[in-house]
C-alpha cells in the first residue's frame, strides 16, 4: 500500500511538473511585431541579418524581397544567437546583447536589454499572433 501511495504522488508530480514548464527554446527567425509600434514597424531576423521594415502611407508592410528592392542602401544589421542571446551588431563596434525569453508557444518573445539607462525590455509578437489572449 505504502509502495502503491508512493508511486501514485510520484506520477502525480511528474503531471504537474511538465504542465508547469516553460516554452521550449524558440527561434527569433521571421517577422515579428514591435509592441508599442504595431502599425508603423516590422522586424524580421532571416539568415544572420536583422531588418526594420516600415509600413507604407496605407499602413500596409510590403514582403522582405520588395523592401529590400526597394530600400537598397538601408543598413541593416548582422545578429547572432548564442544560448538565449541575441547579439545585434549596430555596426562602428557597438553591440545590443538581448536574453530571449520567449513564450506563448513561441509566439512571443521579450527581448530583455541593458543599457547606459538601465534594463529594459522589448517585446515581440509573431505576426499573426493575438497579442490579447498571450503575451
Amino acid at each position: 500500500m505504502k509502495k502503491g501511495l508512493q508511486l501514485v504522488l510520484l506520477m502525480a508530480a511528474v503531471v504537474l511538473m511538465s504542465s508547469c514548464q516553460k516554452d521550449e527554446p524558440g527561434t527569433i527567425t521571421g517577422r515579428w511585431i514591435m509592441e508599442g509600434f504595431e502599425n508603423a514597424v516590422r522586424v524580421e531576423y532571416q539568415d544572420g541579418i536583422e531588418y526594420t521594415i516600415y509600413a507604407n502611407g496605407d499602413g500596409v508592410f510590403p514582403s522582405l524581397a520588395d523592401w529590400v528592392a526597394a530600400n537598397p542602401g538601408v543598413m541593416q544589421h548582422n545578429y547572432v544567437v548564442e544560448g538565449d542571446s541575441l547579439i545585434v551588431d549596430l555596426n562602428f563596434g557597438n553591440y545590443a546583447r538581448s536574453e530571449m525569453v520567449f513564450k506563448c508557444s513561441n509566439d512571443v518573445v521579450h527581448l530583455n536589454r541593458t543599457s547606459v539607462s538601465g534594463p529594459f525590455t522589448v517585446k515581440l509578437y509573431r505576426e499573426g499572433h493575438d497579442i490579447s489572449a498571450c503575451n
